[in-house]
């Protein structure tokens, strides 16, 4: 594994060639972890460990992601990846969010998703073209999460997907993406088993245990996504489909949407329903329930695990795990932006 996750308030440190992990406080000293260096895609802290500089500077110069993550779900801050040399995707990248035109288009795909193998489609020149590629993916493999599980509501999901090329602008587009997004969860919550169902998606904070744990996949996913935009050579904090705020990573959280439900909603799904998790996995010390520290190495695993699954990639037609098909997709939007694809194809799974 290529990421390291480090939940005791230790010591980080790089010793020759190892990255070591040791505790700190009355008593420490004692070695946590011993992994060697060039195996270290990802360092990701959930607590108070002190990285040492000799590490940091290592990390900077070999592009291993640093990220401070909270135990509750919120992503603080990180050492990334020295931003790629590709200056023209990027200059590609802030054109397309300035044409109104290719912004809605490239956002619809995003929550939509229509992949169809050896077909290219002509460039839209619908208003607002590219937002529209963004709502894409999100849609389609919502609807197949609820349809393999045999839940209700995903007719208005398909609903939706043929509602969306008369989304006429981007305020309307993310108006059909809210009201799907509100069936989808409400369908989502009747698969969880009885504890754990909620009547809407709650955060900031979070109401109840599922919504805690899908909060907290969320931001797992973000930095997957961050991290991929910046090795393919975009800006994460310029998008599409997201409103671009100070601080906020508007591409990320774009990228993020086609896979929302095959990646986070799914490892949720599957930790509460297999009983990897139970209600006494969480306590609500802080106001509102959080996973018990504990209980942390049971997401990490399953999150891991799902991560480092196979899929056949539909438009490449190769197979990829799926935090390799999170960059794919990067690339494959840089290459539209470039001009080299007609269009963003989401990905999507059938």
């Amino acid at each position: 594994m290529g990421v390291v996750y480090v939940l005791e308030d230790g010591y980080l440190a790089k010793d020759g060639g190892t990255l070591k992990v040791s505790k700190r406080g009355p008593g420490g000293g004692e070695t946590l972890l011993e992994k060697p260096l060039i195996g270290v895609e990802e360092i990701v802290v959930l607590g108070n460990a002190v990285v040492t500089p000799a590490l940091l500077k290592h990390c900077a110069e070999e592009n291993i992601g640093l990220h401070y993550v909270s135990t509750g779900g919120r992503y603080f801050a990180g050492l990334t990846r020295t931003p790629a040399k590709n200056a023209p995707a990027r200059v590609a990248q802030f054109a397309a969010h300035l044409d109104p035109t290719r912004k809605l288009a490239l956002a619809r795909r995003f929550v939509l998703g229509k992949l169809r193998n050896g077909q290219h489609r002509r460039r839209a020149r619908s208003p607002h073209q590219l937002a529209r590629r963004f709502v894409l993916g999100k849609l389609r493999n919502s609807l197949t999460l609820l349809r393999r599980n045999g839940a209700e509501g995903w007719e208005e999901i398909r609903w939706a997907i043929g509602e969306l090329d008369k989304a006429a602008d981007e305020g309307a587009l993310r108006g059909l993406e809210g009201n799907a997004a509100d069936v989808y969860f409400r369908s989502y919550a009747a698969l969880l088993p009885e504890g754990f169902r909620f009547s809407e998606r709650s955060r900031r904070p979070p109401r109840d245990p599922a919504n805690s744990l899908l909060s907290l996949a969320y931001t797992f996913l973000a930095k997957e996504c961050e991290s991929a935009l910046q090795v393919a050579g975009l800006d994460p904090y310029v998008g599409y489909l997201h409103e671009v705020r100070y601080g906020r990573a508007s591409l990320a959280l774009d990228l993020m949407e086609e896979f929302r439900s095959i990646l986070a909603d799914s490892v949720v799904l599957s930790l509460l329903n297999n009983r990897r998790l139970t209600l006494e996995d969480f306590d609500d010390a802080e106001g509102y329930p959080k996973l018990r520290k504990e209980s942390f190495p049971k997401f990490l695993r399953a999150w891991e695990e799902r991560l480092t699954d196979r899929v056949r990639h539909p438009l490449l037609g190769k197979a990829y795990s799926y935090r390799q098909t999170v960059l794919v997709q990067a690339r494959v939007l840089v290459k539209h932006l470039m001009g080299e694809l007609p269009a963003y194809e989401p990905f999507t799974v059938r």
